[in-house]
């Protein structure tokens, strides 16, 4: 059975590494797809060096631009790949825009498995909710993360044989590495010390694109760090980083600004802070796997495990609200369960389509298939109907 895997951004390289792998130790014909979202060192190059992740196959080079420019290059170029590749499964991952390649694959007959389906943040201000949709209303395998992402499947009218509850591929991969991380040195370069910190991330559009939001991040964080004098680590990204100047808000005391890090030096960073202050949805996971405190900069979140089993809340933009929410999680109790099982996820992922290959290795389209062997013809002798 021949497999295609389709990434592009940062978050593509870290979930598919353990899929990668388990394909490898079995031994099945892989293509890999990239989209070329991501093409800055910092977000490509190093991830597929600290992962060890073999070498794309193809590189789309999709790059920037706008929502309805990145999905006409991927639908254009990306149908070329499978038409020269046939492969009989392609994977989706999550809800970025090179997930829509599993559009162009379901167009043309080829089965597609969505890695993390189910997740909903019922915000359709944001671009992966939608993207999330659309891919889970005709994949062929939805995998889910958790019970609750397979209940948002099953609320939403799909069909039970199609939805398989196999927990989280990011467990997999900090279990796959955690001696890596342990090792890191991070810390020590930028000499501070286990639960010293506070770590940070901000980079959503929403959030950075505007002047107000933006501000009020800003100033959030110069309050927490006066109220608790541990430094505020925050790796910024570039769209961040150029709306700081573009509106000339200065940066507070006590917050330090680098440029991104590696997967191996952002895991280290966020298993040994005193808590997360984020908007990205991965920080939200790592670090209620790592038990560590989070705190969400955002209306909603698609991760409801993490605040459901209290290792993070959603404060939203307000200034004083993210403060309040900190205050919350720093004194809260270590005592959450990890919602996401066992770091096994990918091993079942595979066994449950090597399970199914008869079912995905059949006819691409209906009438190439062996059952059909009689023509169907329109009678004279059809009775006159009534308007229903």
């Amino acid at each position: 059975m021949k497999y295609m895997i389709v990434l592009g951004i940062r978050p593509d390289i870290i979930n598919y590494q353990p899929i990668v792998k388990e394909l490898k130790k079995r031994k099945r014909e892989t293509v890999i797809v990239h989209t070329g979202q991501h093409y800055s060192y910092f977000f490509d190059e190093l991830f597929f060096k600290q992962l060890k992740f073999p070498k794309p196959d193809y590189h789309l080079k999709i790059g920037s631009g706008t929502q309805a420019q990145q999905l006409g290059k991927l639908v254009q170029k990306f149908e070329k790949v499978l038409l020269k590749e046939k492969p009989d499964i392609v994977f989706s991952f999550s809800d970025a825009n090179p997930a829509l390649s599993a559009i162009v694959a379901t167009k043309m007959g080829i089965k597609v498995a969505h890695l993390e389906a189910g997740m909903r943040s019922y915000d359709w201000r944001m671009p992966e909710e939608k993207n999330r949709r659309i891919i889970d209303s005709f994949a062929d395998y939805l995998f889910t993360p958790t019970t609750g992402t397979k209940k948002n499947l099953l609320k939403e009218g799909i069909s039970p044989h199609r939805i398989f509850k196999v927990g989280k591929l990011i467990y997999d991969v900090l279990n796959n590495f955690k001696d890596e991380i342990e090792q890191n040195d991070i810390l020590d370069k930028l000499k501070i010390e286990k639960n010293g910190y506070f770590l940070v991330t901000a980079h959503r559009p929403e959030n950075v694109n505007y002047e107000k939001p933006l501000k009020n991040i800003m100033s959030a964080l110069e309050t927490i760090y006066k109220k608790y004098q541990k430094e505020i680590i925050f790796p910024i990204h570039p769209r961040t980083k150029k709306s700081l100047k573009k509106f000339g808000i200065k940066i507070s005391k006590g917050v330090r600004l680098f440029d991104p890090v590696g997967f191996l030096e952002f895991s280290k960073l966020e298993k040994n802070a005193f808590c997360c202050v984020t908007d990205s949805g991965t920080v939200q996971e790592d670090s209620c796997i790592f038990r560590v405190p989070c705190v969400t900069m955002r209306i909603s979140t698609e991760r409801e495990e993490t605040v459901q089993v209290g290792s993070n809340i959603v404060a939203g933009l307000n200034k004083n609200h993210i403060i309040q929410a900190v205050d919350t999680m720093v004194n809260r109790k270590i005592n959450w369960r990890n919602p996401y099982g066992k770091p096994d996820s990918a091993k079942k992922t595979i066994e449950i389509l090597e399970s199914k290959k008869d079912e995905i290795k059949q006819p691409k389209v209906w009438w190439e298939h062996p059952k059909i062997t009689k023509s169907y013809s329109i009678s004279s002798n059809v009775k006159k109907w009534k308007n229903p």
